[in-house]
């Protein structure tokens, strides 16, 4: 049964050569992703000239979007393959292999402010919420067996209702108030956007996955997010407050309202459908973003990062410095990530434990599967 359900043809995994139109895209998250870090921990954002104000918006518009088009490209996936062991494993060591190196560096650079909770926090780093994607993007994989079994065996319409009912009480409630309800929890949005792709991905003909996958789509998820950081900009430049600021940053920053998982979905579809091919420099780099945004977020490095390395808080405004530090900051990690793979993790991976603590793994899940029944 589980084997029949999971060779329906919308199931079945694409071509493992990697096409270079996703791993484009995921280049150009982290880079908004970095450069609203920058605008939000360097202390050089001004707001008090309209460009300024635009430019400084401008560097923040598309770091929460990003991280959505991170799970949705991950859904993608992940929903039409079995569970694999190697993939908690090797997302705990890229995460435990940098913050406890860096932040033992830290500790012994004067000034760095780096004390003994920081030392504890870098041990268990998915303990709390200072990586808050990575933590809950980990708990998602150990969460997408159950998701897969969702999706793989419950009826079209059962799946249909659920994202209905789910998407009232979770994207309804948060963009008509611009707050978070009871599903405050990213992990919360994170299963639904998973729920969300898996569905569109196994049931192609839905009308939802026809409007993303038309031109129309990114054109206006572009034109929305043009007019939505502009509107956010000129707000922060007037010192606009109250209920209209609420809205203009609730839509730029929550993940669950309706603006910003529309607008990641034409630009998931759009980049997915991208025929460039596979080209081999875009998915080497591509393959480093997990580490880049690790490594530029550990807590022990950013104050060091934004202001003992660049000292961006000397250069206020100053729109060329800020584009340098953002492209410093993503080619320096993605450099050190490559050469920590090739020289670290490759040779972990092909490590005796594990290769067992992976085979140990996929057997569990293997047998669950016939127990629930879900397997390979």
């Amino acid at each position: 049964m589980a084997t029949a359900v999971l060779q329906r043809p919308e199931a079945v995994p694409e071509s493992h050569t990697r096409q270079s139109g996703l791993e484009l895209l995921r280049i150009l998250c982290m880079l908004f992703i970095i450069a609203d870090h920058y605008a939000g921990q360097s202390g050089a954002a001004l707001y008090d000239t309209l460009p300024h104000a635009l430019f400084f918006a401008l560097l923040g518009a598309g770091s929460r979007m990003g991280c959505s088009i991170f799970v949705m490209m991950g859904a993608w996936f992940l929903c039409a393959q079995p569970f694999r062991t190697r993939r908690v494993l090797n997302l705990w060591l890229s995460l435990w292999l940098y913050t406890v190196p860096l932040t033992l560096l830290c500790f012994f650079v004067p000034g760095s402010g780096v004390g003994l909770g920081t030392l504890r926090w870098a041990i268990f780093p998915v303990s709390t919420k200072q990586l808050w994607f990575v933590a809950a993007y980990l708990v998602l994989l150990l969460l997408s067996p159950v998701l897969n079994l969702l999706l793989h065996t419950a009826p079209r319409r059962t799946l249909r209702g659920l994202l209905c009912v789910f998407g009232v009480l979770l994207v309804g409630y948060s963009t008509l108030f611009a707050e978070d309800g009871v599903f405050s929890d990213v992990l919360w949005t994170f299963a639904y956007e998973y729920l969300l792709v898996g569905y569109l991905r196994l049931y192609p003909d839905n009308r939802l996955s026809r409007a993303m996958q038309s031109w129309q789509a990114p054109v206006l998820a572009l034109l929305f997010t043009a007019a939505l950081t502009a509107l956010r900009g000129t707000a922060l430049w007037q010192g606009v407050d109250g209920k209209p600021m609420q809205y203009l940053e609730y839509y730029r920053t929550a993940l669950c309202s309706a603006p910003n998982l529309l607008c990641a979905l034409a630009f998931f579809f759009f980049f997915k459908n991208l025929a460039i091919g596979s080209l081999p420099g875009i998915n080497t780099v591509a393959s480093a973003t997990l580490g880049v945004y690790i490594i530029h977020q550990t807590p022990a490095v950013m104050g060091l990062l934004w202001n003992g390395i660049f000292h961006s808080a000397q250069h206020p405004g100053s729109a060329g410095y800020a584009l340098f530090v953002i492209a410093g900051v993503f080619v320096a990690c993605t450099v050190m990530d490559l050469v920590r793979s090739r020289l670290i993790i490759r040779r972990l991976e092909a490590s005796r434990w594990f290769l067992a603590l992976c085979r140990k793994g996929d057997d569990l899940m293997a047998g669950l599967g016939k127990i629930l029944p879900y397997g390979d």
